[in-house]
């Protein structure tokens, strides 16, 4: 792993928070404040594309939030 090539996950939002914030689809949770966080954040679009790069590299859809979007939201942009 290049660490010049995932330097941008130093500026991400949610490093500075909770990680279970970042769970959905998982009975119990929310994620109002997790994309609150990621509205604010000055990487939003590269996390998307590291998460885009990921699902097409292990062929199958990550959960949680990733770029703002749930994994529902992804999947209803997709369709």
């Amino acid at each position: 792993m290049s660490a010049a090539r995932y330097a941008w996950m130093a500026s991400a939002l949610c490093a500075q928070a909770d990680p279970d914030l970042w769970t959905d689809g998982l009975p119990g949770t929310a994620t109002t404040t997790a994309r609150r966080i990621c509205a604010g954040c000055p990487v939003i679009a590269e996390c998307d594309q590291h998460r885009a790069a990921l699902e097409a590299h292990d062929g199958h859809r990550l959960r949680g939030v990733w770029g703002g979007r749930t994994q529902r939201q992804r999947r209803q942009t997709a369709a």
